[in-house]
């Protein structure tokens, strides 16, 4: 259940969007969504230590319990803290109005 006061996080949700080159072309860049929730509930899942490329490397994975906003998907990233997470997973409780966002860091 979605409770106002445990919404202590502060969120943005991205999107791709193309962006004209001036030369004809485009560019793919993130822009942030607007009428996007911007509070959310942090969740802590666990943190997970991988080997890449011969170095370790920690890997964080939360969840994330908004307010529902029905264009959000999987496509979107989250910056939270100044870092940038994916979105792995959406539980959508539609009848509470509210989302659980699975995440994980951005490599």
């Amino acid at each position: 259940m979605l409770t106002p006061g445990k919404l202590d996080q502060i969120v943005e949700f991205q999107t791709v969007t193309l962006v004209s080159d001036g030369m004809g072309g485009s560019t793919e860049t993130w822009a942030t969504v607007s009428g996007a929730p911007t509070r959310a509930e942090y969740i802590p899942v666990r943190g997970l230590e991988r080997i890449e490329a011969g170095k370790l490397s920690m890997v964080t994975v939360f969840k994330l319990r908004i307010r529902r906003y029905s264009a959000l998907d999987t496509s979107y990233r989250i910056i939270h803290n100044s870092k940038t997470y994916r979105i792995t997973g959406i539980e959508d409780f539609h009848r509470e109005m509210e989302m659980v966002l699975h995440c994980s860091e951005v490599a």
